[in-house]
């Protein structure tokens, strides 16, 4: 345990003196300072996409996965919107911008990567199901983005562990367990730094800084619905056949939000069902 620790503090040394931050593109900045306004330009989000190819390919194929799929094919952006709404053109756009720093070149940090995009996906599905379930119309434009974002702390620390690994750090000895237990330790704080970097809405850092705290903003309903979705997310992901939904229909996130036993137990069905369909 002390080795593990002090590995731990090498980490956070290493952290706190390093820019390791995963940066964005300019155009992907633009993009998403227009989308999380609260009252977007949807024409301005138009003329940005098709300004860049491969997002607009990116998200046409989005578009035409079974997940949003209709009867015909979306062939342009306009058709997208149409298909969609615009709500859901921006979840898509923020899937492509995002998607984009998930490429790791390193097996280990590659493969926790995919699990990280994979659960981010997950809690963003859920998060907008649990809204739309319980009739908080308010919350839809920002349910699926803080659901996306609550765990990018994750994808900070994975990029500087990725680098930590190419340097000659005596005693740095990294094991998956290890991996692990830095990830659950430090992420939120690091999420909060990096969103607040990438200058997005207060409310969506303090999501990521707060959705594993004691104590939190109960009146905070969007983090609330994130830290039940997560919870969602992390019962299913351990894929325990001795662990029920007990834990999270008697939690205090569903107390609050007003969640039953049976919305908690359709969520679980409805994010199986979206496993199915990505």
């Amino acid at each position: 345990m002390n080795k593990d620790l002090k590995i731990i503090d090498i980490v956070q040394e290493y952290i706190a003196g390093e820019d390791y931050y995963p940066v964005l593109s300019p155009q992907a900045i633009k993009l998403q300072n227009q989308i999380t306004k609260s009252d977007p330009d949807f024409t301005a989000i138009k003329k940005l996409i098709l300004m860049d190819q491969t997002l607009t390919s990116e998200i046409l194929k989005i578009a035409n996965s079974p997940f949003y799929r209709g009867l015909d094919e979306v062939e342009t952006i306009k058709d997208a919107v149409v298909r969609l709404g615009q709500n859901e053109l921006i979840n898509i756009i923020m899937r492509v911008i995002h998607r984009q720093n998930f490429s790791s070149s390193n097996p280990m940090v590659k493969e926790l990567q995919a699990q990280l995009w994979d659960h981010s996906v997950y809690c963003a599905i859920g998060t907008l199901w649990t809204c739309r379930y319980l009739k908080m119309q308010e919350l839809l434009p920002k349910a699926f983005i803080a659901g996306l974002l609550h765990d990018m702390g994750k994808l900070c620390l994975l990029s500087a562990l990725e680098k930590m690994l190419t340097l000659d750090i005596p005693g740095f000895n990294l094991t998956s367990d290890l991996m692990d237990k830095i990830l659950a330790g430090l992420h939120a704080q690091q999420g909060y730094e990096l969103l607040t970097r990438w200058h997005l809405p207060v409310h969506y850092c303090h999501i990521a800084r707060d959705h594993h705290a004691d104590t939190y903003d109960f009146s905070d309903i969007l983090l609330v619905t994130v830290r039940l979705a997560n919870m969602v997310c992390d019962k299913m992901e351990q894929n325990d056949p001795d662990q029920d939904l007990a834990f999270i229909i008697g939690s205090k996130e569903a107390d609050i939000l007003g969640m039953p036993e049976t919305g908690v137990a359709l969520l679980e069905i409805a994010l199986e069902d979206a496993k199915g369909k990505q």
